[in-house]
């Protein structure tokens, strides 16, 4: 099967909140990150829905730095979701531009999927 991902993908274990478009807080655990979205373990009896809106609200440091990132789901199979990444405030941009930077080890790979990032539709 031939790898179709245009986002590499980092690992990355920490703890984290969801928050549906009730206000409910589901507490979930972040698998990995990409510049399009996450990988995220969820309770078993998750109840969202693929197409489900979600706010994704990741602590960095404890300090105030976080990544909060307005999605949708995309998947669900077992245990984790995949959150399609829809929009991020310029600060969680940043953080994350800076993970995904420092794991990819190669300035020019990370700018080729910004391009990639900025040119979908």
């Amino acid at each position: 099967m031939t790898e179709r991902r245009l986002f590499s993908r980092i690992g990355f274990r920490a703890k984290a909140w969801l928050l549906d478009a009730t206000g409910h807080q589901h507490h979930i655990l972040v698998r990995d990150l990409s510049l399009h979205g996450a990988l995220l373990a969820v309770a078993d009896d998750w109840a969202g829905k693929n197409g489900d809106e979600f706010e994704l609200l990741l602590d960095l440091d404890g300090h105030g730095q976080r990544i909060v990132m307005q999605g949708r789901q995309r998947h669900h199979h077992g245990s984790c979701i995949g959150l399609e990444c829809r929009r991020l405030d310029i600060d969680s941009a940043a953080h994350l531009r800076r993970l995904v930077e420092l794991n990819l080890g190669s300035d020019e790979l990370l700018q080729r999927q910004f391009a990639q990032l900025v040119n979908e539709d």
